[in-house]
């Protein structure tokens, strides 16, 4: 079949792995009237994307250089009795604002034209009254730089409406969704995560705000003294009083204080601070960004996700019959029903599989346990399907297609669709082997040739590992992160709960990485690989395996028939090996598992004994980090 024009869209490179004959769907699976997206009409919903100027990144840039910039040329205020400094609430939403639009520029624009006005009506109150001529450039460059965002995320979201309208009219006429598609729940995760989140800043607010009225209480009772400054700490300064006292009180910002210069003390028995600083909230107020942040946008993302599957459940929806294919990543790219050559993908997703024929009892079951889904079986062929809903980026949506078994399957999206740039497509595996299912096509993928030169007939079990340079920088990475829970053990300890505890969390998650650098392992035996990462060992048995290839971000990824992958991140550079002529031990593993793999008689012919296989540092780390900790804070 001729391909027909795409407008606009640059084509992707031809991937010769596609067959020119897409794999069918039966005539079941496709509602009656359906009608095929067209590469003329695909094209066309391409072409209304927003434009150019609105794309997320130049908003992003605007923003971020004019936010710097006035930063560097507003000064700060000064503490004085007259203009105390306190707590700055106003400063902190500013902030967080300025912070959060980095992130709702590029993924929440219904978010951004709700809090960019915010933020311009607190500059233009806050930051531009009273300032000077560079501060009030740059302020003013701020703003429009807001304005810019608000625009930009406005026809972003225009975009969306008519990208909607066109598949609707490509559509005609309108299906129900097949079972058991119409039972999705989506945005669970996000929300209960943006709660606890949005909980926790609630909670560092309320602290904050009980400091300030205790510290207010106290100091309208204390007793006014006058001081000179005599010296200056790093955070603190040191006064003599008008009765020879010397004192030492804590200051944010010695600096302000000029030796010699007299300053108030309030003092109320034993409790002393200068009247020009009162109680600073800043340690709550950074844990009130630290959760809200995050917290309120998993909690918009997810009720977003939530609306948008919802209304899928609304039958009818629009239907167009499509191609789709996945990558070797579990992506599926969606083509033109006549792009039989899969030269122009028009937008890509992540999908999980149900079974059309499961019963009510059987769903119900899956989506109480989510981590038992059924995953998508790979197949990386080109099939036809037929696309519910209208598509749009960030939007939601069911595919009716078949698996590797051509067994009818209903899949569903897992997270927003997006729309690559111009003239990118899948990137599947540079070597990859066939796999042994039955129902694998002869034109599939194939065999690997190339065999390393070292490679030969084994009868012990193979094993790759790490060498002394990721083991140093592993154990390098573990000192950190366990200097680090001890310091913030030690201040939980000697001043009580406060922001600190909520860092703790995140740094331990620093031990899975420390935990594969210093003893990932893969052992390679004839029943399979014995993969090891930082929590556990996993098995891969010969028949599931479907690929291992060295990613262009310098992670190792090993692919199963089932779509499940085990990934080995972050152990190398790509670009800096090429250059140097290394082949490291990871590079070496890939290739000589994919020989392994394409060619059974290299296999080893013994199994790897258990105490071989590798032991998962990440439980053993956080043991011995805990204890360490416990016995240092405690002696």
């Amino acid at each position: 079949m001729p391909h027909a024009d795409n407008g606009d869209r640059p084509a992707a490179p031809h991937n010769p792995r596609v067959s020119e004959s897409p794999f069918p769907i039966p005539s079941g699976s496709v509602p009656a009237g359906t009608p095929i997206w067209s590469s003329d009409d695909a094209a066309q919903w391409t072409r209304a994307r927003g434009a150019p100027w609105a794309r997320p990144l130049w908003s992003i840039w605007a923003l971020l250089i004019t936010v710097v910039w006035a930063n560097a040329a507003t000064p700060d205020r000064p503490c004085s009795d007259a203009a105390p400094c306190g707590a700055d609430w106003l400063g902190m939403a500013e902030t967080g604002l300025a912070v959060g639009l980095l992130y709702w520029l590029a993924r929440l624009p219904e978010l951004t034209l709700l809090t960019a006005p915010v933020l311009a009506v607190i500059v233009a109150r806050v930051e531009l009254p009273g300032r000077g001529p560079m501060a009030a450039v740059a302020n003013i460059s701020v703003l429009v730089a807001l304005v810019f965002g608000c625009v930009a995320a406005f026809a972003r979201i225009a975009a969306r409406h008519r990208q909607r309208d066109l598949v609707k009219r490509a559509a005609e006429v309108r299906h129900s969704l097949p079972d058991p598609s119409a039972r999705l729940r989506r945005g669970t995760i996000p929300i209960t995560a943006g709660l606890l989140l949005v909980g926790v800043a609630a909670f560092a607010v309320a602290q904050g705000l009980d400091g300030i009225r205790v510290d207010q209480h106290r100091a309208d009772r204390a007793e006014r003294t006058t001081a000179k400054v005599v010296g200056r700490g790093e955070e603190s300064v040191r006064v003599r009083t008008d009765d020879t006292r010397r004192l030492t009180l804590s200051a944010s910002y010695p600096e302000d204080y000029r030796i010699g210069s007299t300053v108030t003390v309030l003092e109320d028995g034993r409790w002393r601070r200068l009247a020009a600083e009162p109680y600073d909230a800043f340690d709550w107020q950074l844990l009130t960004l630290a959760g809200g942040l995050p917290g309120g946008s998993m909690l918009l993302t997810g009720l977003l996700a939530r609306r948008r599957a919802a209304v899928l459940r609304r039958a009818p929806v629009p239907a167009l019959r499509v191609l789709e294919r996945i990558d070797d990543d579990g992506r599926i790219w969606i083509y033109a029903g006549d792009d039989t050559a899969a030269r122009a993908p028009i937008f890509v997703g992540r999908f999980t599989a149900d079974r059309p024929n499961a019963n009510e009892d059987d769903a119900e079951h899956r989506h109480d346990e989510a981590d038992e889904e059924e995953p998508l079986v790979i197949d990386t062929r080109l099939h036809e399907a037929v696309m519910f809903g209208s598509p749009y980026e960030g939007g939601e949506l069911i595919l009716a297609t078949t698996d590797r078994d051509a067994q009818p399957v209903v899949i569903r999206t897992t997270s927003p669709v997006r729309l690559p740039r111009p003239g990118t497509g899948p990137t599947p595996a540079t070597q990859e082997a066939g796999t042994t299912s039955a129902a694998a096509d002869p034109q599939g993928p194939p065999a690997a040739e190339g065999v390393p030169t070292r490679l030969r007939p084994a009868e012990h079990p193979l094993r790759w590992g790490p060498g002394a340079m990721a083991r140093t920088c592993g154990l390098a990475l573990a000192l950190c992160v366990g200097a680090g829970a001890a310091f913030i053990a030690q201040s939980l300890v000697t001043e009580g709960f406060g922001w600190r505890a909520a860092l703790l969390p995140g740094l331990l998650t620093w031990f899975g990485p420390a935990a594969k650098q210093l003893n990932w392992r893969v052992s390679a035996d004839s029943s399979g690989l014995w993969l090891t990462g930082a929590w556990r060992v996993r098995h891969v048995p010969w028949e599931r395996l479907r690929a291992a290839r060295y990613t262009a971000e310098g992670s190792v990824l090993i692919t199963m028939s089932d779509g499940s992958t085990w990934q080995l991140s972050g152990v190398g550079l790509p670009k800096a090996e090429r250059r140097l002529n290394l082949y490291p031990s990871y590079v070496r593993m890939v290739d000589e598992i994919t020989a392994l793999h394409a060619h059974p008689e290299l296999r080893p012919a013994r199994s790897v004994f258990p105490r071989d296989r590798g032991l998962p540092l990440g439980p053993v780390l956080l043991v011995l980090t805990a204890l360490a900790v416990g016995s240092w804070v405690l002696g």
